[in-house]
């Protein structure tokens, strides 16, 4: 019966002791990281400028369909009924080509900066992550923002956008604009 138990208590060490073997972990403060990253940065401003040249550009056209309207407005009483209902048929026609083209390149725009952000991860952020952690001999790099507390040994933040800025300092976001239905379709 002794021998039972010892064997049980020697298996159930040898057992423990290769599963409590210390997991070593690195983190990285994946804000800060977006924050100091200067191709994240620089995407958003692209992203930001290609928005405000998309609102000037949807704004002029909805004024050329106001002026539109307006000049209908003035010339109705000079045109037949089926004049007039032709030329509200066009303005309609626009204004839902307008609003379609709008959310197609706002939807576009979307697309291409996931794109570039997904692109950056895995040909930036990804494969300096993965050196650190092996240069440190870290088993995994954990977010540091979803933590309470790490030794600050463990912080590899600042190397990380250090290398990742050196990495892949910029990124180019893809042009969006709207274009009118009959340029699509040449």
């Amino acid at each position: 019966m002794k021998k039972v138990i010892s064997l049980s208590i020697a298996l159930a060490c040898i057992f423990f002791a290769d599963t409590a073997k210390a997991e070593k972990f690195g983190f990285v403060n994946d804000p800060e990281l977006a924050q100091k990253s200067t191709a994240l940065q620089g995407l958003q401003m692209q992203r930001d400028k290609i928005l405000a040249v998309l609102k000037v550009d949807l704004e002029k056209e909805l004024e050329e369909i106001i002026a539109e309207k307006q000049k209908l407005e003035e010339e109705s009483t000079k045109l037949s009924k089926a004049d007039v209902g032709k030329r509200l048929d066009a303005i309609d026609k626009s204004e839902k080509d307008l609003q379609a083209r709008a959310q197609a390149a706002a939807a576009e725009l979307q697309k291409n900066f996931v794109d570039a952000v997904l692109s950056f991860k895995e040909k930036a952020i990804n494969p300096v992550i993965k050196e650190l952690a092996e240069e440190n001999d870290f088993d995994a790099v954990l977010n540091l923002a979803n933590t309470f507390y790490v030794d600050e040994k463990l912080n590899v933040t600042e190397e990380a956008i250090k290398r990742i800025n050196k990495k892949m300092p910029k990124l180019e976001l893809k042009k969006v604009t709207l274009e009118k239905s009959e340029s699509k379709s040449k």
